[in-house]
């Protein structure tokens, strides 16, 4: 044809006729297109910032329940289309939110790569829209620059090569720890891939609160010698007349459900204190649960956050509403963008922690 370039898509056998003026739109999605292919090193501060962004925006989006939006089953859990394998730690909670926030139908995810392995593609417009998931591995760092290697380089050098440092030789390459990111994309952003069905993993009779009891019950049994104590409100004394967690006693008391506007707010009150239980020094050991912290304090905050966002992780999971949610409060939501503007590191842990106490909780 006059005046038209043949493009070869690597994918698969089809080929693109375009103009040649179209020539560079299309040389730059390939662009985007490779770059999804591989994995990156970023540092720690640049992880935080990520996620914290993205909490910025799903708290802008959708509020409070940004934090909770997942059900119960094991369809419901974020997984890898390809490996059928579900997802771990902390990209659990960025998978569920993303999923939410965007209206997936499925929990299903996919890199690019996987994509094309499976015979589909990433839609054209969703190309940009990934999300990351995070990840620990094993590589090496060049003490010489401080830059870390990316696989390819591991390959091509010396990991045995010396540099002179103050006067003394010392190794090149430490061997470390790094931060890598994926990017994977929803079986909703592909076309030619269908997401696995699952049967229903939950009996229909089986309800919200008896598997909230059967999860609570399980974590006591298993955290001995943590007690729960419920008291009559109106009957109870000075020592038992709120909702607490004792780290000295290791003791969560509560007042029975009656005292509560429904029984979902009982369970998201209860599921704030077992997360501070889960600080205890036998269990995660948490900084703001082993050592003594005074109201108010910066450390004493913090385990509020780590508390209050394990709640809404577990209410969520459990298919509970509470009627006294703070969602719909829009001076509430601020708060919390504020926040996580500003304190990027503590509510990156926090959310971290919440992860653990989550994970732990449900065993």
């Amino acid at each position: 044809m006059d005046g038209a370039i043949l493009i070869g898509d690597n994918r698969n056998t089809s080929m693109w006729m375009c103009h040649a003026t179209d020539l560079k739109s299309h040389l730059k999605r390939w662009s985007i297109i490779n770059q999804q292919t591989t994995t990156e090193i970023m540092t720690q501060d640049e992880i935080i910032q990520a996620v914290n962004d993205k909490v910025i925006e799903g708290l802008k989006d959708k509020g409070l329940s940004w934090f909770r939006p997942w059900k119960s089953g094991e369809e419901n859990q974020p997984l890898n289309r390809l490996s059928s394998k579900h997802y771990k730690g902390f990209n659990i909670f960025l998978l569920n939110a993303e999923m939410i926030r965007h209206n997936y139908t499925s929990n299903q995810w996919l890199t690019f790569k996987q994509t094309i392995e499976m015979g589909g593609r990433v839609k054209y417009e969703e190309s940009k829209k990934y999300t990351p998931i995070y990840f620990w591995k094993l590589g090496y760092q060049d003490m010489k620059t401080g830059k870390f290697l990316t696989d390819k380089q591991i390959k091509s050098v010396n990991l045995r090569e010396k540099f002179t440092s103050n006067g003394k030789s010392v190794d090149r390459y430490r061997k470390t720890f790094t931060i890598r990111y994926y990017r994977v994309f929803n079986v909703d952003q592909t076309t030619g891939i269908e997401p696995i069905v699952f049967e229903p993993s939950i009996n229909a009779s089986f309800t919200s609160n008896e598997m909230v009891d059967s999860i609570i019950d399980n974590y006591i049994s298993r955290s001995n010698p943590l007690r729960l104590y419920v008291h009559n409100f109106s009957n109870a004394g000075k020592d038992y007349d709120q909702a607490y967690y004792s780290p000295s006693k290791d003791l969560v008391v509560m007042p029975e459900q009656d005292s509560f506007v429904d029984s979902d707010s009982y369970y998201k009150t209860l599921f704030h204190e077992l997360a501070h239980s889960t600080g205890h020094e036998s269990r995660l050991n948490r900084k703001g649960i082993a050592n003594v912290n005074f109201f108010g304090s910066e450390s004493y905050a913090q385990e509020e956050l780590i508390a209050e966002i394990s709640s809404m992780y577990l209410t969520g999971l459990c298919d509970l509403n509470p009627k006294d949610s703070d969602d719909n409060s829009q001076a509430y939501i601020n708060g919390w963008v504020k926040k996580f503007k500003d304190e990027a590191k503590e509510c990156f842990y926090a959310m971290q922690q919440a992860t653990k106490c989550s994970t732990l909780i449900l065993g």
